[in-house]
């Protein structure tokens, strides 16, 4: 898969359903050369729109279930970078 394949998935947190946001950075392992994580831009709210400090997500690798045909599915506890 293309990394501007993976770019135009939404990505949804299993346990509840919420929508966490698009890829926009990924972080590649300097020993592997594999993709270690997904960083997410939460998408923005309606009162967000002239702000521009969002968090970012961070989705490891091994936190994904399902990649889908528009959708991936992750299971994990969330970690937001300010």
């Amino acid at each position: 898969m293309k990394f501007t394949e993976i770019q135009q998935k939404e990505f949804i947190e299993a346990s509840d359903g919420r929508m966490l946001g698009y890829v926009n950075d990924a972080e590649i392992s300097k020993e592997h050369g594999k993709i270690e994580s997904f960083f997410l831009a939460e998408p923005k709210k309606m009162l967000e729109l002239f702000s521009g400090n969002r968090p970012t997500i961070v989705i490891r690798l091994a936190d994904i279930k399902v990649i889908g045909k528009d959708v991936v599915i992750v299971q994990s506890s969330v970690t937001e970078q300010g």
